[in-house]
């Protein structure tokens, strides 16, 4: 078993982690788009959203059951699923067969610079620890066209932890919106839609962070060497 890493990330953990629950998440998370009222507000700020987009390919990052993939297809886009749990991507490919799927991990995604639309990362951007987002946000400006749009759905809080798992250890960060918009415009985005709220009952014990920001500016240059690699 892979050693986690010296701030606490531990790809080979994480994929472990949600490859063994992916049969699980999928039935429990695997329509909640599909079945949500359509006056959710979490529903209303991901349909803002899509609308914002440009034409041209969306990917749903981290896309376990491809649940956003679904909703992005049914509106017309089209959708590239990326997860790196066998799992999630067996799942996502029996409830969405329209989604185009790959293997991949987030902080080296084959994909080409400047080749995408928008990219949505639904609760798969938390187990970087914080001093690797700035590098996951440099990766995902660059796949994104200029005026590309970047959501983001995460816990919200401050700091992180590192959470012993029997196949690992799993490093959760949680981020606050002013926070999280402070990052995004460093990283050469224009914040657009902001949306906070509380937990409900039985989702994860935080507040629920949804921000889509827009591709507006080429970041100060961002160095590889600078935040070790996935692997």
């Amino acid at each position: 078993m892979q050693a986690a890493t010296q701030d606490g990330y531990d790809p080979q953990a994480v994929r472990r982690v949600y490859d063994e629950m992916a049969a699980d998440y999928a039935i429990r998370f695997g329509a909640e788009l599909a079945d949500a009222d359509p006056a959710d507000p979490d529903l209303e700020f991901l349909a803002s959203a899509v609308d914002s987009f440009g034409d041209g390919p969306v990917v749903d990052l981290g896309c376990g059951p491809a649940q956003v993939s679904r909703f992005l297809i049914e509106r017309g886009r089209t959708a590239i699923g990326i997860d790196f749990a066998p799992g999630m991507l067996a799942a996502a490919a029996g409830l969405v067969p329209q989604a185009s799927l790959i293997a991949a991990d987030l902080l080296a995604l084959p994909l080409r610079p400047a080749s995408c639309a928008a990219v949505v990362a639904s609760y798969s951007l938390h187990h970087l620890p914080k001093p690797r987002f700035a590098g996951a946000l440099a990766r995902l400006h660059a796949v994104l066209r200029p005026g590309g749009v970047l959501v983001i759905i995460t816990h919200g809080g401050s700091g992180q932890e590192r959470l012993d798992q029997p196949d690992g250890q799993v490093v959760v960060s949680y981020y606050g919106a002013d926070e999280l918009s402070d990052l995004l415009r460093t990283a050469g985005f224009r914040p657009e839609l902001i949306r906070v709220r509380p937990p409900r009952p039985g989702e994860y014990p935080a507040d629920k962070i949804r921000i889509s920001a827009r591709r507006t500016s080429t970041p100060a240059p961002y160095s590889a060497g600078s935040t070790a690699g996935a692997g």
